[in-house]
């Protein structure tokens, strides 16, 4: 079992990396033809071929092809500092959740939406001398977006595949770029429900500041490039042809990606060449295990 779980970490960790490459290709395309709501379905693309990995591969149901060398002991360390690392970041991420929480106390952090399961905005102490009244409507509305489109639920997910892939360098770019998708995508939410207020929407996201520490849970109204999601504003809404064509899409290249993985991956090693490898690292007088790699 620790045998085929490392295997399929592995795989994981590829699957991933190659996911988000195809993403990051695809994703200006994507919101040139179908809008930002539908570029940012397009990271779904990323879990879903690391999930693939942890199926039996294509090669594994047919008995394609020669099978791999099992891991040995290295299985379990690879399991081990794997699960360390998932310690330390988890560590990291509650670290910095904590730190913007108290910036919040403060009245230092803000406009944004905290909180996962029970979100709420939260606005600096200067909100209302920064903003007059009319980008504060924008501003709360903007806020609010997110809530209703589940965004801090989202940003949950997120973090947590960024503690999975703590590793994988892929996975810590996918997380910066996601949430940047993620305020273009209820920007144009905002914006397809109120026409009007492209302008002054405008103005009040170059008006906004959020330094120090923000949590990688929070939904912030200051998300960069601001410069980007200004010259968004001015594009229109995609017809419902090309949005309905955007979501099959982005259904067809998550489930393609599924396939993919599961088709390409190789065949790991035999049920009997684990089987034999244990009873090798069985000492026979005393019983013990010594944990020697068996070398065929």
């Amino acid at each position: 079992m620790t045998e085929l779980f490392a295997l399929a970490l592995i795989r994981a960790q590829i699957a991933a990396a190659a996911a988000v490459l195809l993403v990051v290709m695809l994703r200006p395309s994507a919101r040139q033809l179908f809008g930002p709501r539908r570029a940012y379905g397009l990271w779904l693309i990323v879990p879903a071929a690391a999930a693939a990995a942890f199926f039996p591969s294509l090669a594994e149901t047919m008995e394609l092809g020669a099978p791999s060398r099992p891991l040995g002991v290295w299985a379990g360390k690879l399991i081990l500092l794997w699960l360390a690392g998932c310690v330390l970041a988890t560590a990291v991420l509650m670290v910095r959740e904590h730190l913007f929480r108290r910036r919040v106390e403060r009245g230092q952090a803000g406009p944004a939406v905290m909180g996962a399961l029970w979100p709420r905005v939260v606005l600096p102490s200067d909100f209302t001398a920064r903003f007059d009244a009319r980008e504060r409507e924008l501003i709360t509305l903007h806020e609010r977006t997110h809530i209703h489109r589940g965004d801090p639920i989202a940003n949950l997910f997120i973090a947590g595949v960024g503690v999975l892939g703590w590793c994988n360098p892929m996975i810590a770019l996918a997380s910066r770029l996601v949430r940047v998708d993620q305020e273009l995508a209820c920007d144009a939410t905002v914006v397809a429900l109120r026409s009007d207020i492209r302008a002054d929407y405008a103005k009040a996201l170059m008006k906004a500041q959020m330094g120090g520490a923000v949590s990688p849970l929070a939904c912030g109204w200051a998300t960069h490039p601001l410069i980007l999601r200004v010259s968004l504003l001015n594009r229109g809404e995609p017809s419902l042809a090309r949005d309905i064509a955007g979501f099959l899409t982005t259904t067809f290249l998550a489930v393609a990606a599924m396939a993919l993985v599961w088709s390409i991956a190789p065949r790991g090693p035999r049920p009997t060449d684990l089987g034999a490898q244990m009873a090798a690292q069985l000492d026979p007088y005393s019983g013990a295990i010594t944990w020697v790699r068996v070398e065929r």
